[in-house]
């Protein structure tokens, strides 16, 4: 694949799938599991809905790609003949993406918050479905690791939505938010780092791969992103949450630059994770 002149093109769709995927899952989680407040959960389940909308869009012209690099170039992205073959490659997957958004769209019409949780189960279920962990010879539990690894990654990622110290936002109704979101991050994120590691290694396919091939450092560099942020997730837990109380100000300002670091940190691991996935692959795949 990386001589396919498409793959920088299907490159950056990954990206911008992956990162609206994530973020409605993050927004749908926060809003159903109440990180924010209840006067604000309406708001944050219409801006998951409307997020997942631009994901299914974005997941459609990935199709198309997928449909062009197979049938041979750009021109033939609606080739019906090759369509057949993925479409067959692609099914569940995609199934599980229009899943997600249509429950995403049923949680804001109805104002039922509790059905954003399956927008945030169908988005890991397309990730669990897609993948190299598919072109495994036996995946196992890999797929359902994938699956729980993109659902805490996502109930992070919202993170510097959710708890961004807006003017508008007083300081107790803050501190309670990230209150609850600490609550959920204390048990999600050693998950999250075990299943991050244990997935790298088992789709590198041992210690060795995973050292010492590009695909397998890509995998590592895309871990040590992840751990960083992580590691700025427990600087909020431990001293920027109780700055909050007691010296507003200054716990606003470590606040802003702990979450930008976090999303940047967040953003560079989905670049690293697109990447080995578009541009090269595990070495026995």
């Amino acid at each position: 694949m990386a001589g396919d002149a498409l793959a920088p093109l299907m490159l950056a769709l990954k990206l911008a799938l992956y990162a609206a995927a994530l973020l409605s899952s993050g927004l749908a989680l926060h809003g159903a599991l109440g990180v924010v407040e209840r006067s604000a959960r309406a708001a944050w389940i219409r801006f998951s809905a409307l997020v997942a909308a631009c994901a299914l869009v974005l997941g459609a012209l990935k199709l198309l790609l997928l449909n062009a690099q197979l049938a041979g170039g750009l021109p033939r992205a609606f080739d019906a003949e090759s369509f057949s073959w993925t479409w067959a490659m692609q099914a569940e997957p995609s199934l599980a993406l229009a899943t997600a958004c249509l429950a995403a769209f049923a949680a804001w019409i109805f104002q039922r918050h509790w059905l954003a949780l399956f927008t945030a189960l169908g988005f890991s279920a397309s990730f669990a479905l897609t993948g190299h962990t598919q072109a495994l010879a036996a995946p196992g539990l890999a797929p359902l690791a994938v699956g729980l690894h993109v659902l805490i990654a996502s109930f992070w990622l919202a993170a510097p939505l959710s708890l961004w110290p807006r003017t508008a936002l007083a300081d107790e109704a803050l501190h309670r938010r990230l209150e609850r979101f600490s609550a959920g991050a204390v048990f999600a994120m050693p998950v999250l780092f075990l299943a991050g590691l244990w997935l790298a290694w088992r789709i590198a396919g041992g210690w060795t791969p995973l050292l010492e091939s590009g695909y397998g450092r890509l995998l590592l560099a895309k871990l040590a992103a992840a751990s960083l942020a992580l590691g700025l997730g427990a600087l909020n837990k431990q001293f920027v949450t109780v700055l909050i109380v007691k010296a507003p100000e200054r716990g606003r300002a470590w606040l802003k630059r702990t979450l930008a670091a976090d999303a940047l940190l967040f953003l560079t691991a989905l670049l690293l994770i697109g990447w080995a996935t578009t541009l090269t692959g595990p070495p026995d795949l």
